[in-house]
């Protein structure tokens, strides 16, 4: 096997929360603008920090995102139930430990969000390192996350497959020199983004490291 390390991204890769992300958000700014968000609107914000979101939304007063973004923290989580693990996960995450992998996770969450919405999922054990948003002053789709996972692990970019589901987390690893994978199971666009490879499922991704 050519790669050692597999990370991952969270949301719509490792744990599908499309839903809670995105109604949490229309349900804040309904909240503080009073205007209603069309959810297909809201879609940019998928895979980046909340904070960088709002430039992409086009709300740049400060005052309006000092009040959205707890908000958006808040309903978010109210709407924690809708999220829910891919089908394939545990099976893949399984067979990489099995095969010696490391294995590491590189998230636009900050680190609240890291423990509130995805420590519930019990899985942070197959882990060994985590870079949240907290960890970095540039984020994806900026190589800075990456060079910091390799900082941190002492890899080279060449033993490294990055799993995402968005152009963010692929132009994030392949600016770093890092191979990247592009979660179908959990893309949004895929037409537009390049990777190294892509599949449609977990179970396809495992078969191909077979």
């Amino acid at each position: 096997m050519q790669y050692t390390h597999f990370v991952f991204d969270i949301d719509n890769t490792l744990i599908n929360t499309t839903d809670a992300v995105l109604h949490g958000l229309q349900k804040a700014l309904r909240d503080i603008t009073g205007q209603h968000w069309d959810i297909s609107r809201l879609l940019p914000v998928l895979g980046i920090p909340g904070l960088e979101a709002f430039e992409r939304l086009g709300i740049h007063s400060p005052d309006q995102i000092f009040r959205i973004y707890p908000r958006w923290e808040q309903y978010e989580l109210e709407y924690q139930y809708t999220a829910y693990l891919y089908e394939g996960i545990i099976p893949l995450l399984d067979f990489l430990k099995k095969k010696g992998c490391s294995l590491g996770i590189i998230t636009s969450k900050t680190m609240n969000q890291y423990t509130c919405s995805f420590l519930p999922f019990q899985i942070s054990g197959y882990f060994q390192t985590v870079i949240t948003a907290d960890d970095t002053v540039r984020h994806k789709p900026d190589p800075e996350p990456m060079y910091e996972y390799m900082e941190r692990t002492g890899v080279c970019p060449e033993q490294i497959l990055y799993i995402g589901d968005s152009i963010y987390d692929m132009q994030c690893a392949s600016r770093a020199g890092v191979d990247s994978c592009l979660a179908l199971w959990g893309c949004h666009c895929p037409d537009s983004i390049a990777s190294t490879c892509r599949f449609d499922e977990p179970a396809s991704l495992m078969h191909w490291l077979e």
